[in-house]
């Protein structure tokens, strides 16, 4: 039982020539990390249609504008994502990002922000 700990959660390290074969491109990255968008952006048009409730049968004609810009949104972030990968081959989540490009507070505020986010996904769930 020589397992430590770390090798047993993440698996043991690979040799330097086994390291290309596992990396992922930008063709199977995209549907990988993009999941993380569409989760979060999932609760728009719940929310969305929440805020329209009042409005009763005129509500219906704000839906096509309503998805028209959770699509954009969508886009963006797709766009978003082939920069971020081949920019970030060692793995370049929000906060690295945010930092390297912005600065520290913007790190540290994008950070926040998935904390923040993660601490509520647990709560409504």
């Amino acid at each position: 039982m020589g397992l430590h700990l770390k090798e047993l959660l993440f698996g043991k390290p690979l040799r330097t020539e086994e390291e290309q074969g596992e990396q992922v491109g930008v063709a199977r990255a995209i549907p990988v990390l993009g999941l993380d968008a569409l989760g979060s952006s999932s609760y728009g048009p719940e929310a969305a249609m929440t805020i329209l409730l009042p409005l009763g049968a005129l509500a219906s004609g704000y839906i096509g504008w309503i998805t028209a810009c959770i699509v954009i949104v969508l886009i963006a972030v797709f766009v978003s994502y082939l920069q971020t990968i081949p920019a970030y081959p060692q793995g370049g989540g929000s906060f690295t990002v945010a930092k390297e490009n912005l600065g520290g507070f913007a790190g540290l505020l994008a950070a926040s922000a998935l904390s923040i986010e993660a601490l509520w996904r647990s709560q409504c769930m």
